[in-house]
């Protein structure tokens, strides 16, 4: 238990510094290229910190549903990429590393974590099911909009056109809400802070990159 506790404080202060030091390396020409290079390793150091909890937990119903939401965004992501009919238009670039058929791995473990994360905060102030699955949903969707305009700048993905389309938003915002209306079904707890502290730390990364960053790319 101590471990634990002690584990977590050092996460709760490396983790928004590291993250902060990622804000200042992408604003500077010497270490920007860097930053892109890194971009996947952060990312599945992320997941590792936010998933590592739930397996020395041997959290196990937490886990399949997990790996159930990330195999089933997986293949909607994949279907999106080919046919534009999910998300609208777009394509992923090369930032995000490995990717299956067209579509990063990494990208459906974050959001997995993500959703989770979103679930853990909204459930501190809502406690109906179908609030926490609404309250989610819209973290998520909010969580997205911030990310965007970054994600498009640093090459994650692009869209055909010149806008991102309002179908993007829905169809994130529809399959948030069923993935987290089955994880308060049945009971689900995380066994950390981690998950919730990601999404508070993702956010203001992605906000600061749009303020500080994004302009001048």
């Amino acid at each position: 238990m101590w471990e634990m506790r002690n584990t977590g404080r050092w996460v709760a202060i490396g983790l928004p510094l590291f993250y902060l030091a990622g804000v200042l390396f992408h604003f500077l020409d010497g270490t920007f290229p860097l930053m892109l290079v890194l971009t996947p390793w952060t990312i599945f150091l992320t997941a590792v910190i936010g998933f590592l909890p739930e397996f020395k937990a041997k959290n196990t119903s937490l886990l399949m549903w997990a790996l159930g939401t990330f195999l089933v965004t997986l293949v909607l992501e994949i279907v999106g990429v080919a046919t534009g009919m999910i998300f609208g238009a777009y394509n992923y670039g090369p930032t995000l590393g490995f990717g299956v058929m067209g579509v990063p791995l990494l990208i459906g473990i974050n959001w997995t974590l993500i959703i989770m994360g979103s679930i853990a905060l909204v459930s501190k102030v809502v406690k109906s099911k179908w609030e926490i699955a609404f309250g989610t949903a819209l973290v998520t969707v909010t969580f997205d909009w911030i990310m965007e305009p970054v994600a498009i700048a640093l090459d994650y993905w692009t869209w055909e056109g010149s806008s991102i389309p309002l179908q993007n938003y829905i169809a994130w915002f529809c399959i948030s809400l069923v993935f987290s209306r089955v994880y308060v079904h049945f009971d689900l707890k995380n066994k950390s802070l981690f998950p919730s502290l990601i999404v508070v730390v993702q956010a203001i990364f992605f906000l600061l990159l749009r303020i500080a960053v994004v302009p001048y790319l």
